[in-house]
């Protein structure tokens, strides 16, 4: 009997301590209630300030809690202040005069804390002026992952004029605040003005982007504030914006090792004559091996071309040498990445990947095996190669009768099953199987694989899942795509409203939709210095919130349609 199930689910996008030691009581019920504050010198608000120092008053003895951290200034103050708590009191000194005609803001979050329980403080925040008003505009919106779609704790949102020469990337914040437990933030107590607005994910809290290690973002756009501005979203993603530079070029074992600042995109090699190129990525994808195919020469002159994700090239002439040491070369081993059979389709699709370049194959040792009677041979045009991974991926079309399955007949009642006889070594039944023979593929290197094999088991429709969707949206351009809970992308839809994800095998799995505002069928992460965004990803969600999409075997999964309003 064939189940389907249909799953309809609706979709949202969505100090310095004082001398005196302040201990606590012992004994009596444990204390949840944190302090109040009774009194501030300046009040809240007050304009004309010329001090130096604030002072808060509470109802029970407080101490300080981390307060260069936890404190946070508008305009900053930097590090240049001391917090004390004296009784039940917090004084915060400083070093040098506040700016002229200047709001400042003291957010403590949980700076300030009772000795007892360690109850912090709620929601104490001071504003002060240095010249005859307040200024009372404000910012606030969310900050997420913008890969994964969840809220970031602890991120640093922060603004400057857009008329300043700001730099997120080398000039630390000075407006600024932290986002909570919820990704969410408000900046207060703005004067009008056009602004830039980012965000950083800033775990070495020095107020800067670090784009090698850390994940930042920000609007390419400025925001005109002359009234309070709410709804801001910043999807955060690390991105290396450092120039791209070649850090050596080298003869390493059999081939000329080149390594970039960072990791490529994309690269290509072209000899100045017509000499032949075998190249790929080495460990790593800021590393390039070109293999000997020049070895009657001295050097060879090559062109690189060099492109990294947010979109800087290098573009450059290189001298590349082979050693003339005796060497032993790298193992050439050979690896199933994937590898599936779709009975009712007669597919079979599998993925090798290779430890280097390959020169020749022999095809007569390249076949499938579907069971001791029926070998079907692997011919060129099976096989693409993918030369910067060294992937080869082999797609046959075989014939469905071969997996059809068995006719149910009516059998005479069931005799006294006979003993079973021992299988012979080297005579197992061997059915299913990509077999690749010893020899199959010699390297650049002029070594031959070894002989492995992979056996696979025919899917059949019951076997898989399937899902369907439907897109609401006005963007002409954009990309529906299913993911594996690694973010992997497995396959996209190019400005498709409505479809389906057909043969997919029982997992989890994750869907979004990229708006492909340069129309090149792929997401682009932007880039920072040229005031380029990355382009927006919307995820599915279900109900609880939840981006996994649990898929059985046998089902059909048909997502609520999902609106897009951008």
């Amino acid at each position: 009997m064939n189940l389907k199930k249909n799953l309809h689910w609706p979709i949202y996008f969505l100090f310095v301590l004082s001398c005196a030691k302040q201990t606590s009581p012992t004994g009596g019920p444990k204390d949840t209630i944190p302090p109040r504050l009774v009194n501030a010198n300046p009040q809240n608000e007050a304009i004309n300030f010329k001090g130096r120092s604030i002072e808060l008053e509470f109802t029970e003895m407080v101490a300080a809690n981390n307060p260069k951290e936890q404190l946070i200034i508008t305009p900053s103050m930097g590090k240049d202040f001391e917090v004390k708590a004296k009784k039940n009191s917090i004084i915060v000194s400083f070093e040098k005069d506040f700016q002229d005609s200047t709001t400042y803001t003291f957010n403590f979050r949980d700076a300030v804390q009772d000795v007892t329980e360690k109850n912090p403080v709620r929601n104490l925040q001071l504003a002060i002026s240095t010249g005859s008003y307040i200024d009372s505009l404000s910012i606030q919106g969310n900050v997420y992952d913008l890969l994964k779609g969840k809220e970031i704790t602890e991120a640093t949102v922060a603004i400057h004029p857009r008329n300043d020469t700001f730099n997120i990337l080398k000039h630390p914040a000075t407006y600024f605040t932290k986002t909570d437990k919820k990704g969410n933030f408000k900046i207060d107590h703005l004067r009008p003005d056009v602004y830039y607005i980012y965000a950083i994910d800033d775990k070495n809290r020095n107020l800067t982007a670090d784009s090698r290690t850390e994940a930042y973002g920000f609007l390419k756009d400025s925001i005109n504030l002359v009234e309070d501005t709410t709804r801001i979203e910043i999807g955060l993603i690390r991105l290396d914006a450092r120039p791209l530079k070649l850090t050596s070029a080298r003869p390493y074992n059999t081939y000329f090792n080149i390594r970039a600042t960072k990791n490529l995109k994309t690269f290509s090699l072209k000899a100045i004559d017509t000499t032949l190129l075998l190249y790929s990525f080495g460990e790593d994808q800021a590393n390039i091996k070109l293999y000997n195919t020049f070895a009657d020469r001295d050097s060879l002159a090559v062109n690189l071309h060099a492109e990294d994700s947010i979109g800087n090239k290098l573009d450059t002439l290189l001298y590349a040498k082979i050693s003339e040491r005796e060497v032993t070369p790298e193992k050439f081993e050979i690896a199933f990445k994937s590898t599936s059979l779709l009975a009712d389709k007669g597919s079979l699709k599998t993925v090798l990947t290779f430890t280097k370049p390959i020169t020749e194959i022999n095809f007569d040792s390249l076949y499938f095996q579907v069971d001791s009677a029926t070998r079907i041979p692997f011919v060129k045009e099976d096989l693409v190669w993918e030369q910067m991974h060294n992937t080869l991926t082999i797609t046959k079309t075989l014939d469905k009768a071969l997996f059809a399955k068995p006719k149910t007949e009516t059998t005479d009642p069931p005799q006294k099953p006979k003993k079973p006889e021992p299988t012979k070594k080297g005579n197992q039944n061997k059915t299913n199987q990509i077999y690749l023979g010893k020899g199959s593929f010699i390297s650049v290197d002029g070594d031959t694989s070894k002989s492995t094999s992979q056996s696979t088991n025919p899917l059949r429709t019951e076997d898989l899942a399937m899902i369907i969707f439907q897109i609401k949206t006005t963007q002409k351009n954009f990309l529906v795509q299913l993911l594996d809970k690694n973010l992997n992308v497995l396959r996209q839809m190019v400005n498709k409203t409505k479809g389906q994800f057909e043969d997919l095998e029982a997992g989890d799995y994750m869907m979004r939709v990229v708006i492909d505002t340069n129309a090149n069928n792929a997401w682009d992460p932007g880039n920072y210095l040229k005031r380029q965004e990355p382009e927006r990803l919307f995820y599915y969600k279900d109900e609880k919130g939840s981006m996994t999409i649990p898929l059985k075997t046998n089902w059909e999964f048909e997502l609520s349609p999902m609106l897009i309003n951008y």
